[in-house]
């Protein structure tokens, strides 16, 4: 009786290990859905964020058949960030004044300047 080799298109990661990759697309469409709870939010995009670069950086794609899950999540999660930081900058400027730049900055100073 001969033994039979592994199929070539196995995946090279576990089940568990490949679910890092998926974990970043998950938390990235979930922080996307989540935005406005403040801190949250923009936790589970770092999260998702982090977990993806993680697993792009050790070569985990983590699909079955080849997609690249890793790539997606980490993409998908640095759109959420960038919408949800610039949110809360809009949020704090309009609603309580929080500038994005130095105060020195503000409108005072460019009235000043033209004296």
């Amino acid at each position: 009786m001969d033994h039979v080799p592994p199929p070539a298109d196995r995946p090279k990661y576990s089940p568990p290990t490949g679910g890092i990759a998926v974990a970043s697309v998950s938390l990235g469409f979930f922080s996307m859905l989540v935005f406005w709870w403040k801190p949250f939010g923009l936790l589970l995009a770092a999260v998702g964020f982090l977990l993806g670069v993680v697993s792009l950086a050790v070569g985990n794609r983590g699909g079955l058949r080849g997609e690249n899950l890793a790539l997606g999540g980490t993409l998908i999660c640095a759109f959420s960030l960038g919408l949800t930081i610039t949110v809360y900058s809009a949020l704090g400027f309009v609603m309580w004044g929080y500038a994005p730049w130095p105060q020195s900055w503000g409108p005072q100073y460019w009235f000043d300047a033209g004296r």
